[in-house]
């Protein structure tokens, strides 16, 4: 015999998911039951985002810009718009359907440009002097001041 909990409706009492019947299946009195579809939030703030309306033209204009040298602006797309990212294209609600190019196109961008940065500075931090041999005093930001003798006036 179960003990019941004073102040706890029976209800809370069995937890989350009901108790099998007899026969080893869940009662059921009213028929099937579905959860309501979940709310289709185009960013990651939810109802606080921005509508659907207004979504596409931010998701655009973040797409656009990345290409104006702030390419970290595709990081922020996909950041912001990471619902519409992370839902796979066949089960993703249809109002994602004009926001989802910019989205994905911005994750491919930010993906190349981050290769590109971390083998530019891989490149140089391993190779060095070594790889580029006698132009590397040209190439390195450090002996600029030396050039145009602006380390004389330390002492």
């Amino acid at each position: 015999m179960e003990a019941r909990v004073a102040g706890v409706p029976e209800d809370e009492e069995s937890g989350l998911l009901p108790r099998p019947s007899a026969a080893g299946r869940r009662p059921s009195s009213r028929g099937p039951r579905f959860p309501p579809p979940p709310a289709a939030w185009a960013t990651v703030d939810g109802p606080l985002g921005l509508p659907l309306e207004e979504a596409e033209g931010h998701a655009r204009r973040f797409f656009l810009w990345g290409f104006a040298c702030l390419p970290f602006l595709w990081a922020i797309n996909c950041c912001y718009f990471w619902p519409v990212l992370r839902s796979p294209a066949a089960s993703s609600p249809a109002a994602f359907g004009s926001i989802r190019p910019y989205v994905v196109r911005s994750a491919i961008g930010f993906t190349i440009f981050s290769v590109v940065l971390i083998t530019w500075a891989t490149t140089f931090i391993v190779g060095g002097e070594r790889l580029f041999g006698p132009g590397w005093n040209d190439l390195v930001m450090y002996n600029v001041a030396d050039k145009l003798g602006l380390s004389g006036f330390m002492g």
